[in-house]
């Protein structure tokens, strides 16, 4: 294993170091730490499957795992595409405006607090609609 280990000041009973040692050649393994850092990743696996039965079958390869990939790798595909089209947008805005520091800072700001309240993003069509009665930020401030 890679990964930097902590000491973590781990007590254990003359018989559980005993079936440690007993077992080591049997997990495959050279180390006492090796050989619980398995047995912890086994007995979190086997709590996980008993809470989720339906993903306990045969490792992950299940319809369900298989599902759950593609739904996630789907929305991250998704989650790029948004990103890209929103920096886009950000750039060519930024190529046609002239806007102050202060102005940007104060949209932003702005921007902040009304996701906030909103949970979600304000459409176009009202901050369009502000802007034309002249008030472009929101009344929230």
């Amino acid at each position: 294993m890679t990964e930097k280990r902590v000491k973590s000041g781990l007590a254990l009973t003359p018989e559980h170091l005993k079936l440690c040692d007993e077992n080591l050649a049997r997990a495959s393994v050279r180390s006492r730490n090796d050989f619980v850092e398995q047995a912890i990743e086994f007995y979190a696996a086997f709590l996980t499957n008993r809470e989720y039965p339906r993903f306990a079958t045969e490792g992950y390869d299940t319809p369900l795992m298989s599902r759950f990939e593609t739904l996630s790798k789907s929305l991250g595909t998704g989650q790029y595409k948004m990103a890209v089209e929103l920096a886009t947008v950000a750039r060519l805005l930024s190529l046609v405006l002239n806007v102050s520091n202060d102005e940007l800072r104060e949209i932003q700001a702005d921007s902040r607090q009304e996701v906030k309240h909103l949970g979600s993003v304000p459409t176009f069509q009202k901050c369009y609609q502000r802007q034309r009665e002249g008030n472009p930020l929101s009344e929230e401030q």
